[in-house]
């Protein structure tokens, strides 16, 4: 029989992880092999070395800041995987690539269309306006959560399209896949006990949809407060080299005392970070559903409220919006006074019934068991 492949290219860390949960599942059931494609980027660095101890990440290209500079590497990044495929399966991509599978990804969707497969995009943020109209239009399938109104992605679609909710969310594929990312082992290699720490990660200011000036002294403040009011370590999680090089000037002595931390590559593990923190305080949204999904108080700052983050809020998970350094510091203190009577409560049930949830991964294993 012949081999046939399936092409994922990985963006940031959320994307690997589902990358690699569908890898897994996909090994487990089919002749199929999962190529998985990334590029040089920080944030992403730690879980390609993880996952390429087993299986090959090709990485090719590199992130980008300038939008010219994203333009240049796109389309170098489009010749650069073809040209690994072609290596891969033996220049004959027609015969033996079977589809592509991506997040909204300008590079994937030009190339797997131009071959002419099925292209199945993964997404949970019809806010990201660039990546969606570069792509969406030319997928065959666009998974989401339920959560998401339909409406919200007519300005993407062609008559093609189809649409394909599931109840569910992207978070629950590496809780329920992947769990030696979320070892205890990786907290206690950098001396920190459980409960005892809140994971700060700032905003993803140079990702196209994100349309507000970023604040250093914001993340610096509620570091301070935590640390010297609250007498909690504080994990940093810088997403860019200049963010953390900015936070080491800041914060100097606070993390030469290690009091704040800012971890090496290899050991900053999101998921593990975030299952074992007290609380999660995160610019974006991904990381603190995740600590919500764990029993975790998960504090989301930014700006625009997203409708998965008020779906997973009215289930009654500990998710928050709060956009004030004393509030959030307030929230922390009130959270942590409270917290055995909120472990012993209803968050427990209400993360149990997770289990009746589904997510992406089992979607497209549907999707593929149809086109077998």
């Amino acid at each position: 029989m012949t081999q046939r492949y399936i092409l994922f290219d990985a963006l940031t860390p959320k994307q690997l992880l589902i990358a690699e949960a569908l890898r897994r599942r996909i090994k487990e059931l089919f002749n199929i092999e999962l190529i998985i494609t990334t590029r040089e980027y920080d944030a992403i660095e730690p879980l390609v070395e993880i996952f390429s101890r087993e299986n090959q990440i090709h990485i090719i290209g590199s992130y980008k800041d300038r939008r010219i500079d994203k333009v240049k590497s796109e389309a170098q990044r489009i010749i650069g995987i073809i040209d690994r495929l072609a290596n891969l399966l033996n220049h004959d991509l027609e015969e033996h690539l079977l589809a592509g599978i991506s997040y909204p990804n300008p590079v994937e969707a030009r190339i797997i269309y131009g071959l002419g497969k099925k292209l199945i995009v993964i997404s949970d943020s019809p806010h990201s306006k660039y990546a969606s109209t570069l792509s969406i239009p030319l997928a065959n399938y666009l998974i989401y959560s339920w959560c998401i109104d339909r409406n919200e992605w007519k300005r993407y679609l062609l008559e093609h399209v189809e649409l394909i909710p599931y109840q569910g969310f992207d978070e629950l594929v590496w809780i329920r896949h992947i769990p030696e990312i979320q070892s205890k082992s990786f907290i206690e290699s950098l001396d920190l006990e459980e409960k005892s720490y809140v994971v700060i990660r700032p905003e993803e200011y140079k990702a196209s949809y994100y349309m507000w000036k970023p604040d250093i002294d914001f993340w610096i403040k509620i570091a301070l407060y935590l640390v010297e009011k609250l007498k909690l370590k504080v994990v940093m999680l810088p997403r860019y080299s200049d963010q953390e090089k900015a936070l080491k000037s800041k914060l100097g002595s606070y993390i030469s005392g290690k009091s704040i931390i800012i971890p090496p590559k290899n050991l900053a593990i999101g998921p593990a970070l975030a299952k074992h923190s007290l609380a999660v305080v995160s610019g974006g949204a991904t990381m603190a559903r995740e600590a919500a999904f764990y029993g975790v108080l998960g504090i989301i700052t930014f700006p625009s409220k997203l409708q998965i983050d008020r779906c997973i809020i009215d289930m009654g998970l500990p998710l928050n919006y709060i956009g004030s350094p004393n509030e959030i510091v307030a929230k922390i203190r009130q959270h942590i006074k409270s917290r055995k009577d909120i472990e012993s409560s209803s968050i427990g049930q209400k993360i149990s019934m997770l289990k009746d949830l589904s997510e992406p991964v089992g979607m497209i294993i549907k999707r593929l068991i149809n086109h077998e």
